[in-house]
C-alpha cells in the first residue's frame, strides 16, 4: 500500500481536484484506492465526485479520530465511516472508496470540530503517533488498499504535519506562482524532506512540486528551469497544470472526459507518472483487453476515439502497441507513426514498432516525390528506417530509398558507400544499378572524389541511360 498526500499552502490551486482525478485514474486501472478527506477544516472532495448527500447516521474521519481523543481506544473499523465512490457507469466497481470529513453541512460538525485536540491526542496519554500508524494498518487490512490518497489541509498546521509527514510516502504539492506561496512552498518542501518523524518511522518522503493553473508558456522548457530553480527542485520532480478556461466556469473530473478536455488530461497524466507508482504491466493489459472487446460492437470512429482515449489514459508501451496495430489495419498512416514513435520512445529497441514504423516510411518515401520531402520528414525516416538496414533487412529497393535519404541529409559518405554496393552487386537488377550509380556519382561530386573516379562514376551513368533510351 503506497500513502500520496495532496498538500498546498494555500487554496484555489486545485488540490483536491487533482488529487480526486488522481483516485479515479487508479480506480480505472481496477487498484483499490481509498480517499481520506483530511481537510477537516474545509472538507468537500465528496462534491469531487458528485456524491449524493450522506445519509444522517454516515459518521466520518472526525467521528473516528474523536472517539480515540475521548475514550483512548482504536474506533477499530474504518469500513463504518467510509462509503463507495462510483466511477464507471458501465461497471459495477467496488474498488473505490472515500472517508469524509464528517457531516460537515451540519451545525453539529463544528461543535465537534471545536474538540477536537491535537495537544491531547499527541500527549504521553494517548500517543497519537501510534494511534495513526495504526490507522495505517486498519487501511491496508481492511480495504486491502493498493492506494490511499490524503487531501490535506492547507497552511502550517498540525493535520498537514500529520498528512505529510507521518501518513505519506509521497508528497504532492501545488503551488501558485505568488511570492508567499513560493517561499512557504520551499519551507514546508524542506521541512517534508528532513522530517525527524519520518526519519523516526524509517521513511524517506518524496516530494514532487507542481505549478498549477498558470498560463502555457511560449517556451515551456526554459520556463520549467526557471521553476526549479525557483522552488529549489530537480527537472523530474517538478510538474505543471495548466489553466484551463472550462474549469473557471465549472470544476469537473477531466480523466472521466478526456475527449474534450485533451490537453488538462495531458497534465494530469505527466504528473501521475511522474510519481512513484508500481501499477503492474497486468493492469494496464486488463485495460486494453476491456477497450479491444468493446470496439467489436463500436463504429470505426467511435472505436478510434476509444483508442485514443486509452492512450492518452495510459502511456504504456503495450497500450502504444495496441494503437499502431489499430491504425495499420484503418490504414491511418498518420496515427501509425504517431503511436510507433511513442511505443519507441520507451522501448528503443522493439522489433515489432522497428518493423512497422520503418516498413511505414519506407512506404512513404515511395509515395512522396522527393522535392515535397521536407527535412523533419527525412530525419524521421532515417531514424525508422536505420534499425532495419542494420539489421539486414531491406530488399534492393529499399535500400537504395535509404541511401537517397542519406544524400538527401548530407550523410554524403554513407551514402555513397551504400549506393555502390548496390551498384556493384550483379544480382540486384539494371534499374537498381543505374540508380544506385546515379547516387553514388551525386555523392562523389559532393565529396570532391578523385576526378577520374567521378569520371568513372559518369561514364557509368551515361551508359545505362543511353541503353535505356534506345530500348525504349
Amino acid at each position: 500500500m503506497k500513502v500520496i498526500t495532496f498538500y498546498s499552502y494555500k487554496g484555489g490551486v486545485g488540490r483536491t481536484l487533482t488529487a480526486a482525478n488522481f483516485a479515479v485514474y487508479l480506480a480505472k486501472l481496477g487498484l483499490t484506492t481509498v480517499v481520506i478527506d483530511f481537510d477537516l477544516e474545509a472538507p468537500g472532495i465528496d462534491a469531487k465526485f458528485n456524491l449524493p448527500k450522506f445519509s444522517e447516521n454516515q459518521l466520518g474521519l472526525l467521528d473516528y479520530i474523536l472517539q480515540f481523543q475521548e475514550t483512548n481506544q482504536d474506533p477499530n473499523n474504518l469500513k463504518e465511516i467510509s462509503c463507495k465512490v462510483p466511477f464507471d457507469e458501465t461497471e459495477n466497481k467496488t474498488n473505490l472508496w472515500l472517508i469524509p470529513a464528517g457531516q460537515y453541512l451540519s451545525e453539529d460538525y463544528y461543535h465537534k470540530l471545536n474538540k477536537l485536540d491535537w495537544g491531547l491526542i499527541f500527549s504521553d496519554q494517548r500517543d497519537g503517533v501510534a494511534f495513526f500508524q495504526q490507522f495505517l494498518k486498519h487501511l491496508e487490512q481492511e480495504f486491502k488498499a493498493d492506494f490511499v490518497i490524503i487531501d490535506s489541509r492547507t497552511g502550517i498546521t498540525e493535520i498537514a504535519g500529520l498528512c505529510t509527514q507521518q501518513l505519506a510516502d509521497e508528497v504532492v504539492m501545488l503551488s501558485s506562482m505568488s511570492s508567499e506561496s513560493i517561499r512557504v512552498t520551499k519551507h514546508i518542501k524542506q521541512l517534508i524532506e528532513n522530517s525527524q518523524v519520518a526519519s523516526t518511522l524509517g521513511k524517506s518522503i518524496d516530494v514532487k512540486v507542481v505549478v498549477s493553473r498558470i498560463p502555457q508558456p511560449d517556451n515551456l522548457f526554459e520556463f520549467k528551469e526557471k521553476c526549479c530553480q525557483t522552488f529549489e527542485t530537480a527537472d523530474n520532480k517538478l510538474f505543471f497544470i495548466f489553466s484551463c478556461p472550462a474549469l473557471e466556469l465549472e470544476e469537473f473530473l477531466a480523466i472521466n472526459d478526456t475527449k474534450n478536455h485533451e490537453e488538462l488530461v495531458n497534465n494530469y497524466i505527466n504528473l501521475f507518472y511522474g510519481l512513484n507508482l508500481e501499477i503492474s504491466d497486468q493492469n494496464i493489459i486488463t485495460q486494453i483487453q476491456k477497450v479491444s472487446s468493446r470496439i467489436l460492437l463500436l463504429s470505426p470512429e467511435e472505436a478510434e476515439q476509444e483508442i485514443i482515449k486509452l492512450a492518452s489514459l495510459y502511456p504504456h508501451p503495450e497500450v502504444y502497441r495496441t494503437a499502431m496495430r489499430f491504425f495499420r489495419l484503418r490504414h491511418q498512416e498518420n496515427k501509425i507513426k504517431i503511436f510507433g514513435w511513442k511505443l519507441l520512445d520507451l522501448l528503443p529497441d522493439d522489433e515489432e514498432g522497428q518493423n512497422i514504423l520503418g516498413n511505414q516510411y519506407l512506404d512513404d518515401l515511395e509515395k512522396i516525390p522527393e522535392k515535397e520531402r521536407n527535412h523533419t520528414f527525412l530525419k524521421n525516416a532515417l531514424k525508422a528506417i536505420e534499425p532495419l538496414y542494420l539489421k539486414k533487412q531491406l530488399n534492393q529497393k529499399q535500400t537504395l530509398l535509404y541511401s537517397q535519404v542519406l544524400y538527401d541529409l548530407e550523410k554524403y559518405q554513407e551514402s555513397f558507400d551504400i549506393a555502390l554496393n548496390l551498384a556493384e552487386n550483379k544480382s540486384n537488377d539494371m534499374y537498381t544499378k543505374r540508380d544506385a550509380y546515379q547516387i553514388a556519382l551525386n555523392c562523389a561530386k559532393k565529396l570532391d572524389k578523385e576526378p577520374y573516379k567521378i569520371q568513372k562514376l559518369e561514364r557509368i551513368v551515361n551508359k545505362f541511360n543511353h541503353s535505356f533510351k534506345n530500348e525504349f
